[in-house]
């Protein structure tokens, strides 16, 4: 865990001191000049019956206290910009590694865990370094000066409370160790629990169509009572600290007063000195309080931390390739080449075997076949989101091995088979923040996806604010947005993954129309489930299983490939023969 907030704090090193020079600053002016001045106001103001001395020294006191007040409201501040950077560096960093893992990369962790950590772990991160910045910060300082100024005015007091301290200390350190594993349970069954809730509010229309209401509600419920049960355990370990700690001190107390008695008695202190030494005992005890505080935040700030370093650490493709990547790939031409292609999801069985084909430049190349057969993860591999376990692919005669991905893709321009509408502008969402995209450029890519019509019933057009999820537009529509968005980016190859299922007829056939003409010249490659939205490609490729079962135009498959000729038949467009 030091080194996790060291990695980040080194950065602000300046701003750091800074802080603990303030709050330094500010015990030394309260314990070292206030105290003792409250002392020598006893002994020569009240003891001498001095009046003017005590004015004086009430002088010096308010000084003191105003120098106090500067310094916590400089180190406040400093801790903020400290707290605030850090904050905002572990967020930045575990959300930028979360868009440089592969979809492969993220199923290890999975959706929840992964909001998980950067959200929930980042905010524990956040509010034990605002303890550290500022109370936590003092109690070290505060306890070794008070620990330094007693042994130095009284030897037996101070051998009392350096034992009793020493007790206290080695019982908050068992307590939270032994919490710790527990706290790292209750992560995990928080994790699961953050599924369930996201399954219960995606999935909350088959879930109300099957009626399975209730048995969710005890699915979730069983989860949550894991939870309480496993954080009523966890909390059992450390919510004896505090009343353990105060305990312990005030049984120091009781004995550092029976000590200064019998020290009076036989006249072996004063009892300004005394005074003194319980003010420093008062303080001692005070910021001695904080500790079970922060010892109750360690086992579960450590828990994140681990986790969050876990993710930070796993290290992707691209980083474990160490090869020099080719950058600034552009491509007009746009040529695909799948060379003897084999892959598989982790744990299952190869999804494509012995893949081979070439989708040619400026064409359009389209992929039909039953649901499984590899369709998608065939354009998967195409944009580099997954690797192939053999054989190679090759855009242009260069294998996307040897590409820097993120320059690859600035040629690619995909189509998703699930329409993403994001919380923004209409306009925003085709663009892609693209601020360089010319409105005659946008107009364009509207009207070929017939996505204009819709615009036309928006209250502000193409400035309307889209709803989280685009639930202010029906599907179709949605569909329309990421046709517009696809080919309005000017790309070399344009990816759609069946994204014309969600049209009508009409639509479909105006829109495909439209699109073909606009992306003239340009690579294509299409998957679709219905041979009428693929029947003019200039290739069609059909998969099986896995495997490639038939290349050609349409009339060819339809003599030559029997898979395709099920699909045609299937779908009704001939009637079998007698």
């Amino acid at each position: 865990m030091v080194k996790f907030y060291w990695r980040y704090l080194k950065e602000k090193k300046s701003i750091l001191f800074m802080n603990i020079f303030f709050v330094s600053l500010q015990i030394v002016i309260q314990t070292v000049f206030l105290m003792k001045e409250m002392k020598n106001i006893i002994e020569n103001g009240v003891g001498r019956q001095d009046l003017a001395y005590i004015y004086q020294s009430g002088l010096k006191m308010m000084l003191f206290t105003l120098l106090v007040g500067l310094c916590t409201v400089a180190a406040s501040y400093f801790s903020a910009r400290v707290v605030a950077y850090v904050t905002c560096r572990v967020r930045e960093d575990c959300y930028k590694k979360v868009l440089s893992l592969t979809p492969q990369e993220m199923s290890v962790f999975g959706e929840s865990t992964l909001q998980m950590r950067t959200i929930t772990d980042a905010t524990q991160i956040q509010i034990l370094l605002i303890n550290m910045m500022r109370t936590s910060l003092m109690v070290p300082i505060i306890i070794v000066c008070m620990l330094i100024l007693i042994f130095r005015m009284n030897k037996i007091i101070f051998l009392i409370l350096l034992g009793v301290f020493a007790v206290t200390v080695f019982v908050l350190v068992y307590l939270g160790v032994k919490s710790k594993p527990l706290f790292e349970l209750l992560q995990k069954k928080t994790d699961r629990f953050n599924l369930l809730m996201r399954e219960k509010i995606t999935g909350v229309r088959p879930i109300r169509a099957f009626v399975n209401e209730e048995l969710e509600v005890g699915r979730t419920k069983a989860a949550n009572d894991e939870i309480y049960d496993t954080a009523i355990k966890a909390n059992d370990k450390i919510n004896f600290l505090s009343p353990l700690s105060l305990i312990l001190m005030n049984w120091a107390v009781v004995l550092i007063y029976l000590a200064s008695s019998s020290q009076l008695r036989a006249q072996m202190a004063k009892i300004s000195d005394l005074l003194l030494v319980f003010q420093y005992l008062g303080y001692f005890i005070t910021s001695l309080g904080v500790v079970p505080v922060l010892v109750n935040l360690i086992p579960k700030v450590s828990v994140g931390c681990a986790r969050i370093d876990e993710l930070l650490n796993i290290r992707s493709l691209a980083e474990t390739d160490t090869k020099e990547k080719i950058k600034d790939f552009h491509t007009d031409a746009g040529e695909i080449v799948f060379e003897n292609v084999i892959f598989g999801y982790a744990g299952a069985v190869d999804v494509i075997a012995n893949v081979s084909f070439t989708a040619a430049a400026g064409k359009t190349t389209a992929f039909i076949g039953t649901t499984g057969s590899g369709k998608t993860t065939i354009m998967n591999l195409i944009m580099g989101f997954y690797q192939p376990t053999f054989g190679d692919i090759k855009v242009d005669g260069v294998s996307l091995r040897e590409l820097d991905l993120s320059d690859y893709r600035k040629n690619l321009s995909y189509a998703t088979q699930k329409a993403s509408v994001f919380q923004d502008t209409a306009k925003n969402n085709i663009t892609m923040y693209d601020s360089s995209m010319s409105e005659e450029r946008i107009d364009q890519a509207c009207k070929a996806a017939c996505f204009d019509e819709v615009l036309e019933k928006m209250p502000e057009g193409i400035d309307t604010v889209m709803a989280q999820g685009g639930t202010n537009i029906s599907g179709g529509q949605r569909q329309r947005m990421s046709l517009a968005r696809t080919v309005a980016k000017d790309a070399g190859i344009y990816i759609f993954d069946d994204t014309f299922s969600a049209l009508d007829a009409a639509t479909e056939k105006k829109s495909r129309e439209s699109i073909t003409k606009m992306l003239e010249g340009r690579t294509v490659l299409m998957v679709a489930q219905k041979i009428a939205t693929i029947m003019d490609a200039d290739q069609i490729i059909v998969l099986d299983k896995g495997r490639v079962a038939g290349v050609g135009r349409h009339e060819e498959l339809l003599e030559s490939c029997q898979e395709y000729r099920d699909i045609y038949m299937t779908q009704c467009y001939m009637k079998e023969k007698e």
